[in-house]
């Protein structure tokens, strides 16, 4: 036998609470009604690919990208909703027509083919007629026809095509080359991102921020409004528009002060731009920012509306951050239900510090009776996504043999994973059932080893178990368990 402090544990790092499903406001739930109200007499046929919102143009769209007039007010990039099908499902709908906000390079001014002419607001020889509701910034027929003209061009253009072959095989000097030239002739905002990109890595040039940083610039200040925000798809995280890329570039760049002053003011305003942009992990980012006083300034309220638009969006981060906020009450009244509602929401999103937060709150029934077989289920998300508490959790389960089997194998291979990445309860775990031969050989060096680093740790009882163990090992086990614990050249940590 072992005395009584060397045994199985598990410790709570923080209870979580209940709460099963994340109500969302009422207008949000009116939204998606009347979104899913589609008329029956409209019907949609075709085969018609959506396209990443970072795409360049889309190859089939007759549709003009906003940025290509000069004072149009078409300040976004290509929009796959902007295609024919849209367009005829808004013309053919209650007479309502949005012909002002898109070119069409083969009929500047309307289409003759499809009855669709622009005469409430052109006349005859194309000039602007001025209308009481129109906004500030108007298009010239002078725009349309130089609009017009470039779109046909972008659309016949091989060369970005080519460039990015050339970029992809590492034949950098060319493929600078041929980014300028693509960025002169179509300013296009992907190559402005390529090439900060190169200068920032060094690729085929020396690595140069300030020449980054202008490039970046070319892409963050076209002109943008908010209905050319990209579309977040929770799925793909990772995917953000150019405008977004540029953004979060710039914001990374002044946070870690990379070539230029440590400046987090600007990095917030980048994330910002990023978030206007329609890239929701900026938002969250935002939301966390102003809850922490990042960049010197702390305001709950926005912090919380941002995490909240966040969630709302579907990203699972947000959620998890919002149950912490509410479970342990940063500005705002503690509420451990509904951060278990969070927590739940996020933990079903797959954010494995959601499933780790909801598995506790189900293991140890906090505002919620205790269910350990759902508590089982998220530790094992979290633990397959590599989080070390969720493995030495779900180690114990197979320790002590509760939902599953017992299987002591197991429940060592777990600890040690968990121990590996410095977790102290799973270094003290794993110290137990090395020093009594559990799961696997009995190894006093290792139990040694695990007990120390436990102790350094500071876990509450390792410094009395690692004591009842000393007095065990040979002099040959203690110089092996020391020569682990001193790497060469150092000290030991006895």
């Amino acid at each position: 036998m072992i005395a009584t402090s060397s045994t199985i544990r598990v410790t709570t790092i923080f209870a979580l609470t209940a709460g099963l499903h994340l109500l969302l406001p009422a207008a949000a739930h009116a939204d998606t009604r009347a979104a899913s109200a589609t008329p029956s007499s409209v019907t949609v046929s075709g085969n018609r690919a959506l396209h990443d919102p970072a795409e360049f143009l889309a190859a089939n769209s007759r549709i003009l990208g906003r940025t290509f007039a000069s004072s149009c007010n078409f300040m976004s990039g290509y929009n796959p909703y902007d295609d024919d099908i849209f367009i005829d499902y808004i013309t053919g709908f209650g007479g309502i027509t949005s012909e002002l906000r898109t070119i069409r390079d083969i009929a500047p001014f309307g289409d003759a083919a499809r009855g669709v002419t622009l005469t409430s607001s052109f006349d005859m020889a194309g000039n602007y007629i001025q209308g009481s509701m129109d906004p500030a910034v108007k298009c010239a027929s002078a725009d349309r026809r130089f609009a017009a003209g470039r779109h046909r061009i972008a659309r016949n253009d091989k060369t970005f095509t080519l460039v990015l072959n050339a970029y992809e095989s590492a034949n950098y000097p060319e493929a600078q080359t041929q980014f300028k030239a693509n960025y002169r002739k179509l300013a296009n905002p992907q190559s402005a991102l390529m090439l900060s990109r190169m200068y920032l890595q060094g690729q085929g040039v020396p690595a140069d921020t300030s020449q980054a940083i202008a490039w970046l610039h070319k892409v963050v200040d076209q002109r943008f409004s908010v209905d050319g925000r990209m579309r977040f798809d929770p799925a793909h995280p990772e995917l953000m528009s150019v405008r977004a890329e540029a953004a979060m570039t710039l914001a990374k760049i002044y946070m870690v002060g990379h070539g230029v002053p440590r400046d987090l003011r600007k990095a917030r305003d980048y994330y910002e731009m990023a978030s206007d942009a329609g890239y929701i992990p900026a938002t969250a980012m935002l939301g966390t920012a102003w809850l922490s006083g990042f960049a010197g300034d702390k305001d709950v309220d926005k912090g919380i509306k941002y995490l909240k638009e966040a969630g709302e969006a579907g990203y699972p981060a947000a959620l998890y951050q919002l149950g912490k906020v509410y479970y342990n009450g940063d500005g705002v009244a503690q509420d451990w239900t509904l951060a278990g509602a969070y927590f739940t929401a996020g933990a079903q999103a797959g954010h494995p510090g959601a499933q780790l937060a909801a598995a506790r709150m189900y293991d140890f029934g906090e505002s919620v009776a205790s269910d350990p077989k759902r508590a089982l289920t998220y530790y094992k998300e979290a633990a397959v996504k590599g989080v070390p508490a969720a493995q030495n959790a779900l180690a114990t389960y197979f320790y002590k043999g509760e939902v599953v089997d017992q299987n002591l194998i197991t429940a060592r291979q777990l600890f040690n994973t968990a121990a590996m990445q410095a977790q102290p309860d799973a270094m003290y775990n794993l110290a137990v059932m090395s020093r009594n031969g559990e799961g696997g050989a009995r190894d006093l060096s290792m139990a040694y080893v695990w007990f120390s680093l436990a102790k350094q740790a500071r876990y509450p009882d390792a410094e009395l178990a690692l004591a009842d163990v000393t007095p065990q090992l040979s002099q040959a086990e203690l110089a092996r368990a020391d020569a682990i614990l001193k790497p060469a050249g150092g000290t030991s940590t006895r």
